[in-house]
């Protein structure tokens, strides 16, 4: 095999699959990619962790076509580092890899193309047509609330909603859950839930970034996204999510409009002092004020008031402090809606202003002090 390529595209796909590739397995070739060069079809490169795997592709001049896999994280070291001309690949018969770029000049060993595990196909027939960027900005206001334990596999992705007029992404961790749906036409006959697993969710953000458009395809087994002449695949996830309607639906009788910077200043600074097991901050509604308080019996006590306009009587409840910032992070306003009940019911953050572009709501479980 033998082909030249430009060093900045071969940069460019190597830094998208290097989320793909895990550290730490025990099967060697999963810490490889996988590089076909094709006549007349450039390079293709293939990255997989057996669940998720990521096929991309850049304009290459190929001598020689073949198949041939390398260790991914070391080539895209040596790749970053390269001068900025064409790169020259060839693999001699010995299996070994020649990386030359002007006057230098790296060799890698590789492992056969046979060893490398095969990838799903797209067939292209019943595929839908998404939006990427609206699909993006939900990843990236629900995605830090689906839960980090492998043990509740029916929470360990995003559950993605496909209706005739909207696309919807929604993620639970079981303490807060995050909603968020866009308006779109889309050719769907009925609606459509399909749970996407949350190493697939954080690696499709990265694929839309900058792409006009991404087409979706479900099969029994796996789940395909492709963008510009990318395809990103993972596994389905058996499983019932949790019902979420109710929960979106719920509004809070005291609604207070609180700048973010402010809520998040404020939050940040009070937690300092909140329990390091439960990071619990204290919101009391008042009359007029906002009170934000922690406190933790060996360290001391924070309290901070935000001046808010709101008449009604006193409300205090307890939420966790990484909750609340974890929203205000990326809710994109410069306003924030804060509605509450009761000290026992969940509470319900939206982002103020003109948010029309994106129904984005956020529901967190209160906890005792």
């Amino acid at each position: 095999m033998e082909f030249v390529v430009r060093k900045t595209d071969l940069v460019k796909e190597l830094s998208l699959v290097q989320g793909i590739v895990e550290r730490k397995n025990s099967i060697p070739i999963l810490a490889n990619v996988l590089l076909e060069a094709e006549r007349g079809g450039g390079l293709r490169i293939s990255a997989t962790d057996l669940d998720v795997s990521l096929r991309s592709s850049c304009a290459a001049d190929v001598a020689t076509p073949g198949a041939l896999t390398l260790g991914a994280k070391k080539l895209f070291e040596i790749a970053r580092v390269l001068p900025d001309a064409d790169v020259r690949v060839a693999v001699g018969a010995d299996g070994w890899a020649s990386l030359e770029c002007e006057r230098v000049r790296y060799r890698m060993a590789g492992l056969p193309r046979e060893d490398f595990p095969a990838l799903p196909e797209a067939e292209g027939g019943a595929a839908v047509e998404l939006p990427a960027a609206p699909l993006r900005e939900m990843i990236l206001r629900t995605a830090f609330a689906i839960t980090a334990e492998d043990a509740r596999y029916y929470l360990s992705g995003a559950l993605l909603v496909l209706e005739s007029d909207s696309c919807a992404l929604v993620a639970t961790d079981g303490h807060r859950l995050a909603y968020c749906r866009a308006t779109a036409s889309l050719e769907v006959k009925e609606p459509r839930r399909i749970l996407v697993p949350r190493k697939a969710v954080h690696e499709l953000a990265r694929l839309l970034e900058g792409a006009d458009s991404v087409a979706f395809e479900a099969r029994e087994a796996h789940l395909l996204f492709r963008s510009g002449g990318r395809t990103l695949a993972c596994k389905t996830i058996e499983g019932q999510f949790p019902a979420f309607e109710r929960v979106v639906a719920v509004t809070g009788e005291r609604k207070v409009e609180l700048s973010r910077e402010a809520l998040v200043t404020a939050v940040r600074r009070v937690s300092l002092l909140s329990s390091e097991r439960s990071r619990a901050v204290r919101v009391a509604l008042g009359k007029g004020k906002l009170e934000l308080s922690a406190q933790s019996p060996d360290q001391g006590e924070a309290r901070e008031t935000l001046v808010v306009e709101e008449p009604g009587p006193e409300l205090e409840i307890g939420f966790n402090a990484a909750y609340l910032l974890d929203f205000l992070g990326v809710a994109g306003t410069e306003t924030v809606w804060l509605e509450l009940k009761d000290a026992e019911s969940q509470g319900l953050l939206r982002p103020g202003g003109d948010a029309a572009a994106l129904d984005y709501r956020y529901v967190v479980m209160p906890m005792r002090f």
